[in-house]
């Protein structure tokens, strides 16, 4: 019988360490950067009288995020960020050239699956990929008389997070928030110039933030 125990205990033991439910990973972290849209909103067509445009402007976003890695490989993130990016008005009507920009913002928020491509703790630093839905509204003076500026998202992300030491990162974050814009309230003010039909936009967020991780219990 205490062979028997024996060959239990040491079974238990060797068990690999990343079976406890210690193992389950929380990270909170803050982030600023660029704000990159890469589309126009709405291009408008007036036959004789002119064309023009409205779209997002370059900008800086920032923002926190959420995450919970059961694994060193897999996570679920929560994200949310403010854009700042106003609108830029372009185009020539009647024979007159028309730059301006109008005050406008965005707010991302998004729940995001995280896989690590390399992932500690055999490697120093983490790469990772993400996709995941969210939602993109828009506000500010331009949106200010357009009411349904909510749009649903997928989003798409690359990553890379490196160790400070004990319970810190760093991290660096590319995101695209991929929508649809329509909006009716401006489709009925462009009637005369055809509407605005609904057009894919391609919101970027570039990143660099501090992330704090902690394992729960420990």
């Amino acid at each position: 019988m205490p062979r028997y125990r024996a060959i239990v205990l040491a079974l238990f033991l060797t068990t690999p360490p990343a079976l406890s439910a210690q193992e389950i990973q929380v990270a909170i972290s803050g982030f600023g950067g660029a704000a990159i849209p890469t589309a126009d909103l709405v291009d408008v067509l007036i036959p004789t009288v002119g064309a023009f445009n409205f779209g997002h402007e370059t900008g800086w976003t920032a923002g926190g995020r959420l995450a919970v890695w059961p694994t060193s490989r897999l996570g679920v993130e929560v994200e949310g960020a403010y854009l700042a990016s106003d609108v830029e008005v372009v185009g020539v009507l009647a024979g007159f050239a028309a730059d301006t920009s109008i005050s406008a913002s965005l707010f991302a928020g998004s729940l995001n699956v995280m896989y690590a491509v390399l992932a500690p703790p055999l490697e120093a630093v983490a790469l990772y990929l993400s996709g995941g839905i969210g939602l993109v509204s828009r506000s500010g003076d331009f949106f200010e008389d357009l009411d349904d500026s909510t749009d649903i998202a997928g989003v798409v992300g690359l990553g890379l997070r490196y160790g400070l030491g004990p319970g810190w990162r760093i991290r660096l974050d590319v995101r695209d928030y991929i929508s649809s814009f329509k909006n009716e309230a401006l489709d009925e003010q462009l009637e005369p110039a055809g509407g605005a039909d609904a057009k894919l936009q391609n919101d970027l967020m570039i990143s660099a933030g501090v992330e704090v991780y902690f394992t729960p219990g420990s």
